[in-house]
């Protein structure tokens, strides 16, 4: 059995949320912040009570569907808290003269280059940019938490932090340990 399969999505009563069956395989789950598409392979079934939500297989588990019932049931819950509440990732440009703005659906960044480097924003997030004490944060904002992983690590892929002088893109919480810079001579 699967331990994170086994496990039911809770859906509590001040959540608006609606899954509706298309057909054998895709639901829409509705929620007050938008709406997003699963797809649930052959194999298994969605058990809907009240309020409780099962991903349950069809057939006997085996070592094909054992890993992909966990798999599953966390995307599920990852799409409806994403309905819900939405996630977010925060980003911190550090360095001197770094910056970001936001131009027509496009941010742009000053990092030492000699032209700013151009980001199309996805029509499905939504991204702010705050300047503070000589850092900008970038916030990444959306419902599908994918999406929004993967834009911020796309914007992080640009300049990573190095590990000399912290100079570049890092996530809010993300730990950099520091390298002592070498001494020229004794």
């Amino acid at each position: 059995m699967s331990k994170i399969g086994k496990k039911p999505i809770i859906l509590s009563e001040s959540q608006k949320i609606d899954i509706r069956k298309l057909n054998d395989e895709n639901f829409e789950i509705k929620g007050p912040k938008g709406v997003l598409n699963f797809v649930l392979p052959r194999g298994f079934k969605l058990e809907i009570n009240s309020n409780i939500l099962k991903v349950v297989p069809v057939d006997e588990i085996n070592k094909k569907n054992k890993p992909l019932w966990g798999t599953l049931r966390a995307n599920l819950a990852n799409k409806i808290k994403g309905v819900s509440e939405g996630f977010e990732k925060v980003l911190i440009l550090e360095g001197l003269g770094y910056s970001a703005e936001i131009n027509n659906n496009k941010i742009y960044f000053k990092i030492g280059r000699s032209i700013p480097v151009e980001v199309e924003i996805p029509n499905n997030l939504t991204v702010e940019v705050k300047s503070e004490k000589g850092r900008s944060l970038i916030y990444v904002r959306g419902i599908d938490k994918q999406a929004v992983g993967d834009f911020a690590a796309k914007i992080r892929k640009i300049k990573p932090a190095d590990r000399y002088h912290a100079k570049g893109f890092r996530y809010f919480n993300e730990v950099i340990k520091l390298k002592a810079v070498k001494k020229a001579g004794k």
